[in-house]
């Protein structure tokens, strides 16, 4: 019985990872893409001696490029999340450094960018967001309204059970089902996941400043702050 075969349709980064992970369940597997090269929002265009970047730069989750490399041909394990501690532990995100994974630095580079942004306010003030969490509580004080560092506690609090629950267990969940989804709308419920964003980060702070700040971030997949829900904190 010959090999199954797959098509993928568009080259991004989701269609490329789709076809590496169909590789290694065994298909052989072809991916189209209708620009003159791959990349999805990674596509870089030059014109008479110019460059630009056609998306975002910034991968916020290293490890993914990490996992797919580790996956061999016909032979994947994708029966279970694996989270290393840079993602799982915050306070060793920031300094995980160059990508270390046996395959993934022959072709790929990684490199950590401090600060990830920086925002401008219109006074001429600024906000690095960087992800050291005792910086931000001197930005926070600098910037910030009476009671915004308690509230960034309590943010920071909820925003991780969100992140744990979202991304770290969520993330690896199958929902084929709308039964499968109902089963966890109460969770994200009792989390306040599904308030949008910019009013969640109004429960916290009273600076306009800080609620844009932990708001921002859904600019960078696109998302409006005012629709996106609050998993994205």
């Amino acid at each position: 019985m010959g090999r199954k075969q797959a098509i993928v349709i568009g080259a991004g980064i989701g269609g490329l990872a789709m076809g590496i992970r169909l590789q290694s369940l065994g298909f052989d597997t072809t991916i189209f893409e209708k620009l003159d090269a791959p990349g999805g929002r990674a596509y870089v265009r030059s014109v008479d001696g110019f460059t630009f970047d056609m998306g975002p730069t910034v991968i916020t989750v290293p490890h993914f490029i990490e996992e797919l490399f580790a996956l061999g041909r016909d032979r994947a394990d994708l029966t279970s999340a694996d989270f290393p501690a840079e993602i799982v532990d915050e306070s060793k995100r920031v300094t995980s450094g160059i990508s270390g994974g046996p395959n993934t630095s022959r072709y790929v580079k990684i490199v950590p960018i401090l600060p990830f942004y920086r925002i401008y306010f219109d006074d001429g003030t600024f906000f690095d967001y960087d992800g050291d969490p005792e910086h931000t509580r001197e930005q926070i004080q600098r910037l910030g309204k009476p009671g915004d560092l308690e509230g960034y506690e309590k943010f920071h609090e909820q925003a991780r059970a969100i992140f744990e629950r979202g991304f770290l267990e969520l993330g690896y969940t199958h929902f084929g089902t709308v039964g499968s989804m109902l089963k966890v709308a109460p969770d994200l419920l009792r989390l306040d996941a599904v308030r949008n964003l910019f009013r969640f980060s109004s429960r916290y702070f009273k600076s306009d400043k800080l609620r844009q700040v932990f708001s921002f971030e859904t600019l960078l997949v696109g998302g409006n702050p005012l629709s996106v829900p609050a998993i994205y904190a």
